[in-house]
């Protein structure tokens, strides 16, 4: 299942070529006619076989091995300059950072032995907005860049406050405030209501 370039798609493997597109006949979605190698995919499969491996350390070792060395490279390449990784499901880096936050964690990597791994830290924290939460909006999938949404969302500060916990981000404050906007948005009855879009697929944008 494990793609060229190191990575997973989300339920093949990568085959033939892209411009296969050029054949697409959908009117809404993009990038569906051939398998792509995603973040969320890929650090799924890293978190899943470090784990694995901690209880099974013999089977089949040197495949386990060489997989996660793969796709170790796929995320390391796939961070981009600011420090983030881009979501394909969820909006859109708070999403991808935070799933390539748990996978690399998983692996030993943290804050304080990680140069790649602080500088997704600094980026998640540099978006953390005046209330303690975290807001981006649905066209930074689409823009493929940081979009800040105009008021903080539960959703965004729910991925980005495990992503800052797990990568043992020095500073507590930082998760303290968004923990605390989290329990703020919570209602009597013990759920939470829907705010902005969450997620977006297939660029139907």
């Amino acid at each position: 299942m494990q793609n060229k370039d190191g990575g997973f798609g989300s339920y093949e493997k990568a085959r033939g070529s892209t411009a296969m597109e050029l054949l697409n006949p959908a009117e809404i979605f993009d990038r569906i006619m051939v398998e792509y190698s995603y973040v969320e995919c890929s650090t799924a499969v890293l978190t899943s076989l470090s784990l694995f491996r901690q209880y099974y350390p013999s089977y089949r070792s040197r495949k386990v091995e060489a997989t996660i060395s793969l796709v170790l490279k796929y995320i390391r390449t796939a961070q981009l300059p600011d420090g983030s990784w881009y979501g394909s499901w969820g909006i859109c880096f708070t999403y991808g950072t935070f799933f390539a936050l748990e996978s690399l964690a998983s692996v030993g990597e943290s804050y304080g032995n990680s140069d790649k791994f602080k500088k997704s830290c600094d980026f998640l924290v540099e978006k953390q907005m005046q209330d303690g939460g975290w807001g981006e909006r649905y066209e930074a999938c689409e823009r493929q860049v940081w979009v800040n949404h105009e008021k903080s969302q539960v959703v965004n500060t729910a991925w980005a406050v495990p992503g800052l916990m797990t990568a043992r981000y020095p500073d507590k404050k930082v998760v303290e405030r968004g923990l605390e906007l989290i329990r703020n948005r919570q209602q009597p009855n013990g759920e939470w209501l829907q705010e902005a879009v969450e997620g977006v697929f297939n660029r139907t944008w």
